[in-house]
């Protein structure tokens, strides 16, 4: 059964990524909508599929790779049919890193591959959000809100 809740899921070892999911959470209630939000490890990928639509937040570990604690949600993705799922992806990475943000490539071809619609471009944040970054979130957030309402129109 689907309700209307945006899931995030977050991946942080540093504690950045908790903080933009954190900063997501609040701009999407602001905004009217109800808000799950789950530690990656934490969560039942199953439950994706009771959301209207989620984002998931991650930094990108060591050479490119999923964090260690998202890979059980990763691997659990291939049970799930997201078919026609809006989604979003975005977290905080470095950028002196050979494979900025690669994490979240790796997520969106998984999602893409299992049927579901991205409903933003995939934000990739350099270390702590700046003002900027805080304002790509908040159109993020916007871009969410927006697709659903299109979804719902049968628009999209």
């Amino acid at each position: 059964m689907m309700n209307s809740q945006i899931g995030i899921i977050y991946a942080s070892m540093s504690g950045r990524n908790e903080r933009i999911s954190e900063y997501l959470a609040q701009q999407l209630t602001k905004l009217g909508q109800d808000v799950d939000r789950h530690e990656i490890s934490q969560f039942d990928t199953e439950k994706l599929l009771t959301y209207r639509s989620f984002i998931i937040v991650s930094y990108t570990y060591h050479d490119g790779q999923i964090p260690d604690e998202a890979l059980d949600f990763f691997d659990d993705l291939q049970t799930v049919d997201l078919t026609g799922k809006p989604y979003a992806l975005t977290g905080s990475s470095s950028i002196k890193h050979e494979y900025f943000g690669r994490a979240l490539d790796y997520l969106d071809q998984q999602l893409v591959h299992l049927g579901a619609f991205r409903a933003s471009a995939i934000l990739k944040i350099d270390q702590d959000a700046n003002r900027a970054d805080l304002a790509r979130l908040d159109a993020l957030c916007q871009q969410v809100i927006d697709f659903n309402q299109l979804q719902a129109q049968h628009l999209v």
